[in-house]
């Protein structure tokens, strides 16, 4: 899961990345791109503050925390890695790393996984392999799932709220009549396909890629039945106005300000805005949406090493010292999300963090593929296209299964 700063929040973050960074860089230093997976800004500068002071401290070595902004990140660190000039270590994504190990810029890390690789969520640790070696130590895990604005259900007398497709498709029509799109959807090219259509294509037992990664898989009849759920559900005002170009965000959410019943794959962070919009007692957390199969987008967050790093040996240490059990779980009681461990041991007494522990079972990180990003970026525009009335699901999947796998053949 990769949520996106507001301009305000970048601004706050750049600054933080130099607060940081402040007497530090020097060529001796080893370097840290992280990411604001703690979301109050002032919380974290102080634990990476604490985290640099700390490492320094115990191992007699110079650490740069360079704290960046979620917005432009892959643009960044490629250009970064071009010149020669990236840093030793930095967080990414599991949909990431094949794309980073084609191109030769990690190293494996199965060496330095604390507790070995049995301490690990198989889950989390499967998600960063690429034949058969590990190239990020788990850092934390996130999850998303489905999340009502019950009062709107309750307004369209429905008491039941829906957790399959037939389930939404009937009750879509009721919300509409009163002028409420049922699912809040953001079908943007901008937005990241695993937060919005592809959890659908799961559901209905497809896939992005086939088996063997030489060809695109979304166009089969799993794909067009999820992209027909779609369409069918703006045929009947079951999505908002602006559907194809609505980009997601926390500062206007639909489900928060009553302008859509439910979000199917909302992350924690944005759950408790809405619970602090409309109320807990009008807000509601379940389990991720099921057609053929239930399932969401969640992912492991994982440190990296850079093949270019000039203090391998440094490096390594700092990625055991980031994921020893202590700091992993200060770092995920900060954030929110999941530890990496098998049980993940949520806090009983919060139970917004308990309900989305109880999607953990159904999160998929995605097809692991070097193209992935590359593939999201072709096939958002056809989505979208569909989603205007220009093509037809079947026609839309088509074109977009043409360009990727031209794109597959050719890489």
């Amino acid at each position: 899961m990769r949520p996106g700063p507001t301009k305000a929040a970048a601004v706050l973050v750049l600054t933080a990345a130099s607060l940081v960074a402040c007497g530090k860089g020097s060529g001796d230093a080893v370097t840290l791109w992280m990411y604001p997976v703690i979301e109050d800004q002032a919380q974290s500068r102080a634990f990476w503050q604490k985290v640099e002071t700390g490492f320094e401290r115990d191992y007699g070595v110079d650490l740069d925390i360079e704290l960046q902004p979620w917005a432009g990140r892959e643009e960044k660190l490629g250009a970064a890695l071009m010149a020669g000039d990236g840093p030793d270590v930095v967080l990414l994504q599991s949909d990431m790393i094949p794309q980073y190990v084609a191109e030769k810029a990690l190293q494996p890390v199965d060496d330095v996984l604390v507790g070995g690789a049995s301490a690990y969520s198989p889950q989390a640790l499967d998600a960063l392999r690429v034949d058969g070696q590990s190239y990020g130590v788990p850092l934390y895990r996130t999850v998303t799932t489905t999340v009502y604005n019950r009062k709107l259900f309750a307004d369209a007398g429905i008491t039941e709220l829906p957790r399959t497709w037939d389930e939404v498709e009937a009750d879509a029509p009721k919300l509409a009549a009163r002028g409420v799109p049922i699912v809040d959807y953001s079908g943007s090219t901008e937005e990241p396909l695993n937060l919005t259509f592809y959890p659908l294509l799961w559901q209905a037992g497809g896939h992005v890629f086939t088996a063997d990664g030489t060809k695109s898989a979304f166009a089969g009849a799993e794909g067009v039945s999820a992209l027909k759920f779609l369409v069918g559900l703006e045929a009947v005002h079951g999505l908002p106005d602006d559907v194809a170009t609505k980009r997601s965000g926390m500062a206007d959410d639909a489900v928060a300000t009553g302008r859509a019943a439910m979000s199917p794959a909302m992350t924690e962070a944005a759950a408790r805005n809405v619970i602090a919009a409309i109320g807990a007692r009008n807000t509601a957390i379940g389990a991720p949406l099921r057609n053929r199969s239930r399932v969401t987008f969640g992912t492991p967050g994982a440190l990296s090493l850079l093949r270019g790093t000039k203090k391998p040996a440094e490096a390594r240490e700092l990625l055991a010292y980031l994921t020893s059990p202590a700091l992993v779980g200060e770092l995920c009681a900060g954030s929110g999300f999941f530890t990496p461990w098998p049980d993940p041991a949520p806090p009983a007494s919060d139970n917004v963090h308990q309900s989305f522990a109880q999607a953990l079972p159904f999160t998929s990180a995605g097809d692991a593929h070097p193209q992935a990003r590359k593939v999201m970026g072709l096939l958002a525009p056809h989505l979208q296209a569909a989603l205007l009335g220009e093509k037809t699901p079947e026609a839309a999947l088509a074109d977009a299964a043409e360009e990727v796998d031209a794109l597959l053949g050719s890489s």
